[in-house]
């Protein structure tokens, strides 16, 4: 029974991320797309990362990008399993500092760029009151000592979870100008993932009333109460355990883009090949075996396909369209599945999980007031489509949607401003469980539910030397 605490994060690839985007991908990279979201067929110096095939319609000479955002987001699972002390458990997730860089330099027909951003997001959020998955046994064991005979009304815990996870992508790209209407690019990105996990479940009291032991009911120490009265299999079940692990590694994956251009008429397409990444541990505290020290697990970035388009509606208003589409059935998500005994395990894989690739729609609009000023609105949908046995306390995956909305300003004919801000409302997403205590007959099954909100600002400057 001890395992249980920890189960869910067995079962999974602990993900933090502040993301918009698929299941293990993130699109949120410039604060010219907070503004307006749709920024596929982007032919402004971001296109480093949304539409490397548009540089080759900068005018000559070096462009720089430089973004940042912020970002808050609120996790809340809620259980109605009638044993737990509380039913809401709430996370909180803060990025103060989310960077994006870009510079293109473009001499003649050919235009050569960097960008620097995490592909695959990054933030680290804390459930400082613990999650369901660690409290749920927990919560059984007054029921199964008043069921023996020991009246027990209270239980009390000390649990926390917390993680931190980034991706940085270093990304270099080769764009060629075919003709007035034609471009072309092939980059490759180099991506460099960082995990770091740390939980603990402590000091776990029960009040079971005893004539020998604890006659008044008193709150007392479960493990010592389980030792002194013979029961081993309980005392180590409720005994303090903790996780410190850390995970790292890298991949690299080219990048391919085409873009067409005709008088106010943009179209543009972006392939990024699947990043195979494999993460290796590096454990302090290891919490029923479920990440073995030196253990390598791959935990790719899956290929995605940007199809994009903006027209030129009139002098001063643009429209601007995106679908993305995540190949995430044909990535590799592996996790470490510990056995019943120390020692014993095997490698899952989560990419089993998914029913379906999840698929982004966006559309944006800018208005230019005059030659200094624009305003930009926009709107995202992303569809995801997974199976109940994905979701869980730490990974799960919500079909959401986004409004942007922001300004440029152009301070010198060098020199832009811009500014974004995003709302996010996501659909909750509801399973069913069972708790039980293995080796009894007590269980109860419950029904368990995910939400989330989302908000971020983003500033950013483009110069043109």
């Amino acid at each position: 029974m001890k395992k249980t605490f920890f189960i869910a994060t067995i079962l999974t690839c602990m993900t933090f991320q502040a993301r918009s985007g698929g299941l293990a991908s993130n699109t949120n990279q410039s604060a010219s797309w907070a503004r307006m979201l749709a920024r596929g067929a982007s032919t402004q110096t971001d296109a480093v990362y949304y539409n490397p095939a548009g540089l080759a319609f900068l005018e000559d000479g070096l462009s720089v990008s430089l973004n940042s955002q912020t970002v808050w987001m609120k996790r809340t699972i809620t259980s109605d399993l009638t044993t737990l002390n509380h039913s809401e458990f709430t996370g909180k997730l803060f990025v103060p500092v989310f960077p994006g860089v870009y510079a293109a330099y473009k001499t003649g027909d050919w235009t050569f760029s960097l960008g620097f951003n995490p592909p695959a997001g990054g933030g680290s959020v804390e459930f400082n009151k613990g999650l369901p998955m660690l409290e749920n046994t927990v919560s059984l064991i007054p029921g199964l000592l008043t069921g023996m005979g020991l009246e027990t009304t209270q239980y009390s815990m000390e649990a926390m979870m917390k993680g931190m996870s980034i991706v940085y992508g270093v990304q270099a790209n080769a764009t060629y100008k075919i003709n007035d209407m034609l471009g072309v690019s092939a980059g490759v990105r180099i991506s460099f993932a960082s995990n770091a996990y740390e939980g603990y479940v402590r000091n776990i009291m029960i009040n079971p009333i005893h004539p020998l032991l604890n006659p008044t009911g008193n709150m007392i120490s479960a493990p010592g109460f389980f030792t002194t009265i013979g029961n081993e299999a309980l005392a180590g079940a409720t005994a303090n355990q903790s996780l410190d692990v850390k995970q790292t590694g890298n991949g690299i994956a080219p990048i391919l883009g085409v873009h067409y251009r005709n008088n106010g008429l943009n179209l543009a397409a972006k392939y990024e090949f699947r990043t195979k990444i494999t993460l290796t541990n590096e454990t302090k505290a290891n919490a029923m075996n479920m990440y073995p020290d030196g253990q390598e697990l791959r935990s790719d970035v899956p290929a995605i396909l940007s199809l994009a388009g903006s027209y030129d509606v009139c002098k001063n208003v643009k429209i601007s369209v995106t679908y993305l589409h995540h190949f995430e059935k044909q990535a590799t998500f592996e996790t470490w599945n510990a056995g019943a005994n120390a020692g014993v395990g095997e490698i899952g894989q989560r990419q089993k999980l998914i029913n379906g690739n999840t698929n982004e729609y966006k559309a944006g609009v800018e208005w230019k007031v005059n030659r200094r000023l624009t305003l930009s609105t926009g709107f995202q949908w992303s569809d995801v489509n997974v199976f109940d046995m994905w979701q869980n306390d730490i990974a799960h995956n919500l079909d959401n949607f986004t409004v942007g909305l922001g300004f440029a300003y152009r301070i010198t004919d060098r020199l832009t401003l811009n500014f974004g801000a995003i709302n996010t409302w996501y659909t909750s997403s509801s399973i069913q469980g069972v708790a039980s205590l293995p080796g009894t007959p007590i269980s109860f099954d419950y029904k368990q539910t995910y939400d989330r909100t989302n908000r971020a600002i983003a500033v950013g400057v483009d110069y043109r030397f």
